[in-house]
């Protein structure tokens, strides 16, 4: 995937330096959408090249209308006004800063063209000309704190070029809201800086704009010229990676953030956490075994979620040496739907009530129900269908509760202890499973008594 950040005109994270890669705006260049002002990019990387494509005239020293201006030689076109004078005359005269067009680019010249087309642009060898003068150098200095006047800014060290807000910034900064044409003085301000020798003064008035407009939330209005224009006037690659840097960790939301690639943004992050786990006094040795801690912290986890699921599989399992006196097959056992399931019990319930009551009522004493246990898979009860019993059993356990009241053959009265040893020839009969005893179903009692004296006569009458 495309790195939708990654601008062909800004070479800030390329190896080589600016300056040095004339054919960088070969046709063979690919080219991809990018969310980026690519006028801006295209027009600050042509000016870090030193504009490659332009080409100077033949230009004497008398011809140099720029350095004569700063040495006050002649005036400026078409306000016709001397340097010292108008270091003097115009400074702290905000409306008139404001109002005129055509001072800024005598001011802070540049190789291309401005909107005053009565002002001359530089050329390399007036550039050097004028970084050999100290008057002109000085007068450029002085512009430079007239117009950080203007602006609400302060010069408060000339030799690292460091600025902070001055005492009437609130009114200042309210104009530079107002008036947003001052975004490109600013813009002009910065490139003449660089051209003339003072490219150290460039990065403390980028990070002074940065920081109000990312940090401090102050001049909404020139944020936008701050990250497109400004930051990459910068001519040291160095000191403008760093405030690219500074402006991602101050930049919200850090997902919109473009002025550089996705992958150096990630690099930002990642050193970004380290500076401030060395920051709380955390070692290499301390990172590894904070390292080594997470590891075994997501090893404990994942054990714990096998265990668990070990521990899942071994409920679901049946164990048949807990069902005493059943045998079960688990080809038998059917899984049933959950409402299915809550009715068969019901039933089954109600089954068990019905045969009790009418033993109870046979033999005037309570019989023992023997009703199967449902086992448990995952927490939920399954049905296990009762074991057959022999019939047999249900045969002498009737004959058990009728000879109480019913006269043997030859006329003498049995008691119900001696006669269920006979009938049972000395084998101990079994409970009853009311769930799978006839009596649940179409049996009543008459029927019951009936069949109780068929049964003691030796004939079977209902047949």
């Amino acid at each position: 995937m495309e790195d939708d950040c990654v601008c062909e005109y800004d070479s800030t994270w390329d190896t080589e330096s600016d300056g040095e890669d004339p054919a960088f705006y070969s046709s063979d260049s690919k080219w991809h959408p990018t969310p980026r002002n690519m006028r801006a990019a295209k027009d600050m990387q042509t000016y870090r090249r030193g504009y490659p494509n332009l080409t100077d005239d033949e230009c004497l020293e008398d011809k140099m209308n720029n350095l004569q201006f700063y040495l006050n030689k002649s005036p400026s076109s078409p306000d016709d006004v001397y340097i010292d004078s108008f270091l003097k005359e115009w400074k702290n005269d905000y409306k008139r800063l404001e109002r005129v067009h055509s001072y800024i680019q005598w001011l802070f010249p540049l190789r291309e063209p401005g909107v005053n087309y009565m002002a001359s642009e530089l050329t390399k060898k007036e550039i050097e000309a004028f970084k050999k003068s100290e008057d002109a150098q000085k007068r450029l200095v002085e512009s430079y704190e007239l117009m950080l006047g203007f602006y609400g800014i302060r010069l408060i060290n000339k030799d690292t070029g460091e600025v902070k807000r001055a005492e009437n910034w609130k009114e200042r900064f309210g104009n530079l809201e107002r008036n947003m044409h001052n975004n490109l003085r600013i813009t002009r301000i910065l490139k003449s800086l660089g051209e003339l020798g003072f490219e150290h003064y460039q990065a403390p008035l980028v990070r002074f704009f940065l920081e109000e407009t990312l940090v401090r939330k102050t001049l909404s209005s020139v944020k936008r010229s701050v990250l497109d224009y400004f930051l990459f006037a910068v001519l040291d690659k160095q000191k403008r990676q760093e405030l690219v840097r500074y402006a991602y960790l101050h930049f919200e939301p850090k997902d919109k953030f473009v002025w550089c690639p996705r992958k150096i943004q990630r690099q930002f992050r990642k050193a970004e956490k380290r500076s401030e786990v060395v920051g709380n006094g955390e070692g290499k040795d301390d990172l590894r075994a904070k390292a080594k801690d997470m590891d075994t912290k997501e090893d404990a986890m994942d054990n714990n979620v096998k265990s668990q699921k070990g521990d899942k599989t071994s409920k679901e399992k049946i164990n048949l040496k807990h069902l005493p006196n059943q045998k079960v097959r688990l080809s038998e056992i059917k899984k049933t739907p959950k409402k299915k399931r809550d009715d068969d019990a019901d039933s089954d319930g109600e089954l068990q009530k019905e045969g009790k009551n009418v033993c109870n009522k046979l033999t005037g004493q309570q019989t023992p129900l023997k009703t199967s246990k449902p086992s448990l898979l995952s927490g939920r009860e399954e049905k296990i269908p009762r074991t057959e019993y022999d019939r047999t059993t249900e045969k002498d356990g009737v004959e058990e509760m009728s000879q109480e009241s019913v006269p043997a053959v030859n006329g003498s009265t049995v008691s119900g202890s001696k006669t269920t040893e006979e009938t049972t020839n000395g084998k101990e009969s079994e409970p009853m499973d009311t769930d799978s005893s006839p009596l649940n179903g179409d049996r009543t009692s008459s029927n019951l008594e009936i069949y109780s004296k068929n049964e003691v006569d030796g004939t079977n009458k209902s047949k």
